[in-house]
C-alpha cells in the first residue's frame, strides 16, 4: 500500500447472536427482587394510579405476589390484544425515552428501557398481565421465567371487575424472594425507594399480606420516609450548567448510625449512598463523615438499565459533580454553623445543669466557699453563692430553693427522715459559718442551726425562735429567722474582727452561740471576681495527670485525661463527672491543707472509675 494512503473501513451493524439469549443476560441482572416490584409499582405510578394495592397471597398453594392499579392502563389507544403484544415484542423500548430529562423529572418518571417487566425473574417463575381499558374485555399478557415465547390470550372477567385496570400476578415466588418480600419489609423498602414519585403524585399504594401468620400485622400503608434531622439552609435547587437542575434536600443527622445522602433520579432512587458512587469521585467531606443525610435528585442521569442503580459515568454525571463540588464550601459552612450553635447549646445545658446543681450550696453549706466568676452579674452571682447585694432582702428565692428541693430544715428535697420521736427540745445551737470575711459595705448571709441534745437539728419548728445581735457601729443584722445577713458597715476598717450572737429559744429553753467576722478590704473582693459556678475551660492535655485545677478565675478541666475521655460520650456521665470536679476544687479551696489535694484527687479517681463500670454496665 503506498505510503500516505489509508485502508478503507468498512461499516458493521451491530446485532446480537442471539436476541434472546440478550434478553436473558438483562432480565438476570437484576438480582433483587425488591427493586423488581418497586419497578412495577413505578409503572402503576407512570400510569397515574390514585389506588395500587399490593398483594400477598396463595396461588395453587404456592406463594404469590399481586399488584394492582386503577391507572390508565397498559397503552391505553390500542386494543388490549395490541397493546399486550406491543410491551412483549419491544422490550427495550419505551415510549418514556422519547421525553426530555425535564419532561420526565417533571412527571416523576425514569423508566426509558421497556425492561423493567424482566425483573419479575428475580421474584417468581411465571407473571401474568392482565390488562382492561374502558369496559373492554379483559386480555391476558402471559410470560415465564428463562422462556423465549410468551402468550396472550382473553381472560373471564369477573362481576365486581373495574371498568379500567391493571393487574400483574407473579406466581411460583422464588423461596429466597418469599422470605425479603414480607408485608413489613417491602412497605419499609418501597417507602425509601418509590419516596420522590409518592410524595410528587399523592398515590395511594398499601400491602395486604395474606401470607402472614397468626396475630402479625396483615395490612401496611407505604407511606413516603420522612428524613430525620435539622435541615440545612440551601437552595431547593442547584443549576447545572447545560443540564436540568439538581433537587436538594439534606439534613444534619445527629446521632445517626450511618448518615448517607441519597440520590435519584427523576424522582426514583439509584444509590443509597452519594460518597459511594466511585464514578463521582465524592467520597469526601462534606458528603462522607459529617453526619449529612437526604437526596439529591437529578433527572440527567444515564442509569445502568438492567439493576437500575448507579450513575453511567458520562459528561451528565461529570456535570453533577462539578455543580456539588461548587455547592460542597456552602454545605461545609452550614455544618459547621450547626456544630457551633450545637456546641454553644451543650454548653450552655452544661452550666444551668451546674448551676442547678449547685443551688443554694451558699444557703445550706455556708462554710463552703464558691470560686470566683469573671463575667458574673452581682445579684446573679450573689444568688448563687448567697452573698447578697446591699438593700436585697435575705428571703428564700424562689428560683434557688423551688418547692420540693429541699428549704429551712436543710433537706435535700428526699423528705425528713422517719423517726420514731420528733427530734427536740432546743439544747443548743450553732452558726455556720463560724469564722467569715466579709467586705466593708457588703453582706454575707449566715445560718442558725439548733439541735437538741442527741444532736438532732429541730429544722423549722413552729415554737423556735432566733435574735441576732451584733456591734452596730461595724455590723448589722439584716432580716431575721435562722438565715439573716450580716451588713458590714461602709466605715469599718478592713482588718476589724468583730463577733455576733445569736440566741435560739423553744419554749423556756435557751442556747446562744457566737462567730467571728474580719473585714477586708472591697477592692480585694472586687479584684477576686464574684462568687459563684465558674464555666468549666477543656484543654486537651492526655499526658497530663491533673484532672481539673483552677487557673486565678479559670477553672481548667483536662478533656484529654482518660477519664474524662472515657465519660464525655454520655451527657449524663460527663456532668457528673464535671460536678465531681468542681464539688472536690471546692472542697480544696475551703478545707485545702497539706495532703488534701491527693487525697481529693483520688476520691475522684474512685468515683470516675465506678462511673465508667455503671455506664458499661
Amino acid at each position: 500500500m503506498p505510503r500516505g494512503t489509508t485502508a478503507r473501513a468498512e461499516s458493521v451493524l451491530l446485532r446480537p447472536a442471539d436476541p434472546f439469549d440478550l434478553i436473558r443476560w438483562l432480565a438476570r441482572s437484576q438480582s433483587d427482587p425488591r427493586k423488581a416490584v418497586a419497578e412495577l409499582v413505578q409503572n402503576s405510578i407512570d400510569a397515574r394510579a390514585r389506588r395500587i394495592l399490593i398483594e400477598r397471597r396463595r396461588v395453587r398453594r404456592s406463594p404469590a405476589l399481586a399488584i394492582r392499579d386503577d391507572g390508565e392502563g397498559v397503552l391505553p389507544e390500542l386494543p388490549r390484544e395490541d397493546a399486550l403484544r406491543t410491551i412483549a415484542t419491544n422490550i427495550g423500548t419505551s415510549r418514556k425515552r422519547n421525553l426530555t430529562p425535564l419532561e420526565r423529572h417533571a412527571q416523576v418518571v425514569a423508566g426509558k428501557y421497556g425492561i423493567g417487566l424482566l425483573g419479575f425473574w428475580s421474584v417468581g417463575r411465571r407473571m401474568d398481565i392482565r390488562s382492561r381499558v374502558h369496559g373492554s374485555e379483559v386480555f391476558v399478557l402471559r410470560l415465564r421465567e428463562d422462556e423465549e415465547r410468551a402468550e396472550i390470550f382473553r381472560d373471564r372477567m369477573a362481576m365486581d371487575s373495574e371498568s379500567t385496570f391493571t393487574e400483574v400476578v407473579i406466581t411460583e415466588v422464588h423461596a429466597a424472594a418469599a422470605r425479603i418480600l414480607s408485608g413489613r419489609r417491602l412497605s419499609e423498602y418501597l417507602s425509601a425507594e418509590l419516596r420522590g414519585p409518592l410524595l410528587a403524585t399523592g398515590a395511594d399504594v398499601s400491602i395486604h399480606d395474606g401470607l402472614a401468620r397468626g396475630l402479625a400485622p396483615k395490612h401496611f400503608r407505604v407511606v413516603p420516609r420522612r428524613y430525620t434531622g435539622e435541615p440545612l439552609n440551601l437552595p431547593a435547587t442547584v443549576e447545572v450548567p447545560g443540564y436540568s437542575a439538581m433537587r436538594i434536600e439534606l439534613y444534619f443527622a445527629r446521632g445517626a448510625e450511618r448518615p448517607a445522602v441519597e440520590l435519584a433520579c427523576a424522582g426514583t432512587l439509584v444509590a443509597d449512598d452519594l460518597g459511594g458512587l466511585a464514578s463521582l469521585g465524592l467520597a469526601e467531606p462534606p458528603w462522607l463523615g459529617r453526619g449529612l443525610s437526604g437526596l439529591i435528585d437529578f433527572a440527567d442521569f444515564a442509569v445502568p438499565p438492567g439493576t437500575r442503580r448507579g450513575v453511567v459515568p458520562d459528561a451528565a454525571a461529570e456535570a453533577f459533580a462539578r455543580a456539588l463540588g461548587e455547592l460542597a464550601p456552602l454545605v461545609s459552612a452550614e455544618l459547621d454553623r450547626m456544630d457551633r450553635e450545637r456546641g454553644a447549646a451543650a454548653n450552655r445545658q452544661v452550666m444551668n445543669d451546674l448551676r442547678r446543681a449547685f443551688r443554694g450550696l451558699r444557703n445550706r453549706l455556708p462554710q463552703y466557699e464558691l470560686p470566683a466568676v469573671e463575667g458574673e452579674g452581682e445579684a446573679a452571682a450573689s444568688r448563687t453563692s448567697g452573698i447578697l447585694p446591699l438593700g436585697e432582702s435575705p428571703g428564700a428565692d424562689p428560683a434557688e430553693d423551688p418547692p420540693g428541693e429541699g428549704g429551712d430544715d436543710g433537706e435535700t428535697g428526699a423528705g425528713p427522715a422517719l423517726e420514731l420521736f420528733p427530734p427536740g427540745p432546743l439544747a443548743a445551737v450553732t452558726i455556720t459559718p463560724a469564722e467569715l470575711a466579709i467586705a466593708a459595705g457588703r453582706e454575707r448571709r449566715v445560718r442558725a442551726v439548733a439541735t437538741d441534745d442527741a444532736g438532732r437539728a429541730l429544722g423549722a419548728a413552729p415554737d423556735l425562735t432566733f435574735a441576732w445581735s451584733a456591734n452596730p457601729d461595724v455590723l448589722s443584722i439584716v432580716g431575721g429567722g435562722p438565715r439573716p445577713a450580716l451588713l458590714a458597715a461602709a466605715t469599718a476598717r478592713p482588718g476589724m474582727r468583730e463577733t455576733f450572737q445569736v440566741l435560739a429559744r423553744q419554749g423556756e429553753r435557751v442556747a446562744t452561740a457566737g462567730a467571728t467576722a474580719t473585714v477586708v478590704d472591697p477592692a480585694d473582693v472586687e479584684a477576686g471576681g464574684k462568687l459563684g459556678i465558674p464555666e468549666p475551660e477543656l484543654l486537651d492535655e492526655p499526658g497530663a495527670g491533673w484532672r481539673s485545677r483552677f487557673l486565678g478565675q479559670r477553672w481548667q478541666v483536662n478533656s484529654g485525661h482518660e477519664d474524662f475521655a472515657a465519660l464525655a460520650g454520655d451527657a449524663k456521665s460527663r456532668l457528673r463527672y464535671l460536678l465531681t470536679l468542681l464539688a472536690k476544687e471546692i472542697v480544696a479551696r475551703t478545707h485545702g491543707g497539706p495532703g488534701a489535694d491527693s487525697a481529693l484527687e483520688g476520691l475522684v479517681e474512685i468515683l470516675a472509675h465506678t462511673e465508667r463500670n455503671l455506664r458499661g454496665g
